[in-house]
C-alpha cells in the first residue's frame, strides 16, 4: 500500500495523462517551488507547476508519464519515471514540431509539508538525449 505522500504524487501523474492539469496541481501549495534542472526553469506557483505541465502537452499532445517508481523518505518523495511522446507542437525555442517521438527517463523529487501538501520539487532528465531523439543534436562521438 502506498504511503499517503506517494499517492498524492502518483495522483498527479495520472491526472496529468487525463490532461486533468487542475486535479494534478491542486496537490501543490499556492507558492510551491519547483525547479526543472534540465529546463533552467523555476516554478514559483500553482498557476506555473499547471503552466508548465501544459507547456509540455502543448510541445508533445500525446505525452504520458509511465512506469513510475516512487519512493517514500518521510517527508520526501522520489519518483522515477518515464516521459513519452510525439513532438506535435512549439516546445521551447523548436517553433516546428519535428514529429519524432521521445522516450525520457526522469527523476523526480517532491517535498511535503505536515499537511501532506506539496511545498517544493525538483525535476532531472537528460536534455541531450531528448534533443537528439527530436533530431536537434548529435549525440557526441565516443571511442
Amino acid at each position: 500500500m502506498a504511503s499517503k505522500n506517494v499517492q498524492t504524487v502518483l495522483d498527479i501523474y495520472e491526472n496529468f495523462n487525463k490532461r486533468d492539469l487542475d486535479g494534478a496541481a491542486a496537490a501543490v501549495t499556492d507558492d510551491v517551488v519547483f525547479v526543472s534542472h534540465a529546463l533552467d526553469q523555476t516554478d514559483k506557483s500553482r498557476a506555473e507547476f499547471r503552466k508548465s505541465m501544459q507547456d509540455w502537452i502543448t510541445g508533445f499532445s500525446d505525452v504520458k508519464v509511465s512506469e513510475p517508481r516512487a519512493t517514500d523518505a518521510g517527508d520526501t518523495v522520489i519518483v522515477q519515471l518515464v516521459g513519452k511522446g510525439t513532438n506535435d507542437g512549439p516546445m521551447g525555442p523548436f517553433q516546428k514540431p519535428t514529429g519524432r517521438s521521445i522516450t525520457i527517463p526522469f527523476v523526480e523529487l517532491y517535498k511535503f509539508d505536515s499537511a501532506g501538501r506539496i511545498v517544493s520539487g525538483e525535476q532531472y532528465f537528460d536534455m541531450l538525449a531528448m534533443l537528439v531523439q527530436l533530431g536537434h543534436a548529435e549525440r557526441p562521438a565516443t571511442k
